[in-house]
């Protein structure tokens, strides 16, 4: 990101909402404890994410930062299942940036994001989600998509 993602006076945003720009992960290594998003920075970051599928998980030791972010869906089979996994760590080795991924069931597919080396949420986890939420089509169950139609933007065949 060209602006200082820890300083939210930046001209930008870092969410990758500026004409012309496209977000990208920093290094992990550039990143400190003060790169954490508070729980008022991230909900308004999180706010560039269009699918309310994503959750944030509050810290456990205070409520004053989120820790995670966390997608779960189901797949419409095991293939569609890996496929999706596959394509989000594309998006991971090219950032370097590396969220969890757990596959369970065959088809129940759980994405977690978080900056490893400082435990919690930073602008690198947003933008990986965004970029995550753009670029990977998805082969959702049938019924996991009805029941979640927040989702559609990202289904194979929308």
């Amino acid at each position: 990101m060209s602006q200082n993602q820890n300083d939210p006076s930046s001209s930008g945003d870092g969410d990758g909402a500026d004409a012309g720009t496209k977000a990208k992960c920093v290094p992990c290594e550039s990143l400190d404890p003060s790169s954490l998003l508070s729980l008022k920075q991230a909900e308004k970051k999180l706010s560039i994410l269009s699918s309310s599928i994503w959750k944030s998980v509050i810290g456990s030791d205070s409520d004053d930062f989120v820790s995670k972010i966390h997608k779960s869906f189901t797949a419409k089979n095991f293939q569609a299942a890996l496929d999706a996994i596959n394509a989000i760590g594309v998006i991971a080795e090219r950032e370097g940036h590396h969220p969890d991924l757990h596959l369970t069931s065959f088809r129940e597919v759980e994405v977690v994001i978080y900056t490893h080396s400082v435990g919690g949420l930073t602008m690198n986890d947003v933008t990986l989600a965004k970029m995550i939420e753009d670029e990977v089509q998805i082969m959702y169950s049938p019924k996991w998509l009805r029941e979640n139609p927040d989702a559609a933007a990202s289904a194979i065949g929308k």
